[in-house]
């Protein structure tokens, strides 16, 4: 063995080292109850909000000097103190703005997709960070995931970075991995559907409004999604999913639904367990919800703005940074047994419309006019009129008793009345065919489309 074989030997002996310590620390921190893992959290809090006020150029200007000091005497209620951190606040600093390690020690650089402002945001993550990402997604997929397990990755891989992390959370539990990606010209819906059901694909990852188009390829191809494919698992990423939608899915695919939530800028964010709870990542994340309009911390069980603070990052630490996610957050204990509390999502505090003086979620509508919807596929549109709701059907729920049955529905949960007209199930469809990633916007229709019929 020459010397330059020699030391690559050693430096990958050293990587792999580090691997193995990294994992058995997340597996340590997880293992920890409540009490001790909020006695960690305080530590874990305090280092990572002196490594970004030391080394983020963002941070070094953001916090001001007597704050600065405060938080140094380790003052009871410095982090209420802080001020927040906002999505405009990573669009203005791009590329690098909030870079706080080296830039030799930044392994993977990420973008967002820019579907909601036109804008990217980016995102870099040390080989620490990384890895302990990873390897908290692989415990808790390793929940309902063997290695029997053959999962088709269908999310974004370019940039986002949403794919990569899944992946490599995948082949750390040993599972066979599909990477479809996300409606690539090399891989469409059609060979989607092809490759799910030659390989033997029991587990889908994608959005769950991907995970309903799908199905609905697979109904032109001749297929049941339920009888002639083997998915018993869909595991959603990248948006909300109401729970009607989720009640769609199972059916339509035979499957167990779960939910992933997480960011280009923060990683993973909360993740499944067996009890199907969505759980925080309380092994990276500080989490706090705040009522959105006196920007106050509000207590657990209520509703408010999502908001984040690193307990682990070398490369990009964050303080405060406001998600823009309505959340409740549950500290009852779940019966998996960890000690991490409970997510519920409640949708973007900027998918709503206005109507009678009334703000509604769309996440909401959502399940109000899909929970009445029949036939398959499940398309429809919605938006605001001066003082009624107009919903888009396509023909085969736009009949009188589907359309009555939505009446009822919303006026009920909204006190509001309801028009009708109808949408093209060909163009809906092709809206879906080439989105990167669906969101609630493919379901408002254009104001050139908003009248009644």
């Amino acid at each position: 063995m020459t010397i330059q074989n020699e030391v690559i030997t050693h430096d990958l002996n050293d990587v792999m080292k580090k691997r193995i310590k990294i994992a058995a620390d997340v597996e340590h921190i997880l293992s920890l109850d409540r009490a001790e893992l909020i006695l960690w959290q305080r530590n874990a809090l305090f280092n990572n909000v002196s490594h970004a006020c030391d080394n983020s150029p963002f941070y070094k200007r953001h916090i001001p000097t007597d704050l600065l000091n405060s938080f140094k005497k380790d003052d009871s209620d410095w982090l209420q103190e802080m001020p927040f951190t906002t999505r405009d606040d990573i669009m203005s600093q791009y590329p690098f703005g909030f870079l706080a390690a080296p830039t030799e020690e930044v392994i993977r650089f990420n973008e967002s997709s820019g579907t909601s402002t036109g804008k990217s945001l980016s995102a870099y993550f040390t080989s620490k960070d990384w890895l302990i990402n990873n390897n908290t997604v692989a415990h808790f997929l390793s929940a309902v995931l063997t290695p029997e397990d053959c999962v088709a990755v269908a999310v974004p891989y370019e940039l986002a970075g949403v794919g990569q992390d899944i992946d490599r959370s995948l082949e750390l539990i040993n599972c066979t991995i599909v990477a479809l990606g996300a409606l690539t010209q090399f891989c469409p819906p059609e060979r989607m559907v092809k490759i799910m059901r030659n390989a033997n694909v029991t587990t889908l990852i994608c959005s769950g409004t991907r995970a309903l188009y799908l199905a609905e390829v697979a109904r032109k191809q001749g297929l049941d999604p339920k009888a002639d494919f083997n998915i018993d698992k869909i595991l959603f990423a990248g948006e909300g999913a109401s729970p009607a939608k989720r009640k769609k899915l199972s059916d339509i695919w035979g499957a167990q639904v779960y939910a992933m939530y997480g960011m280009t800028e923060t990683n993973t964010l909360a993740m499944f367990c067996t009890e199907n709870q969505l759980h925080l990542i309380e092994n990276r994340t500080l989490f706090e919800v705040i009522d959105p309009k006196t920007n106050q911390p509000v207590a657990d069980g209520y509703k408010g703005e999502l908001t984040v603070t690193s307990l682990c990052s070398e490369a990009m630490p964050l303080i405060r940074y406001r998600t823009g996610d309505n959340c409740i957050i549950d500290d009852k204990p779940c019966g998996c047994g960890s000690s991490f509390r409970i997510l519920r999502h409640q949708g973007r505090t900027t998918d709503t419309i206005s109507i009678m003086g009334q703000s509604i979620s769309q996440l909401q509508l959502e399940d109000a006019i899909m929970s009445q919807l029949e036939h398959a596929p499940y398309y429809f549109s919605f938006n605001a009129l001066e003082n009624k709701l107009l919903v888009g059907l396509t023909t085969n729920n736009l009949t009188p008793n589907i359309t009555q049955a939505i009446k009822d529905e919303v006026y009920t949960r909204f006190n509001l009345a309801v028009d009708f007209s109808e949408i093209e199930e060909a163009v809906f469809s092709e809206g879906l065919r080439n989105a990167v990633k669906p969101t609630m916007q493919h379901y408002l229709m254009n104001q050139k489309d908003t009248h009644s019929e």
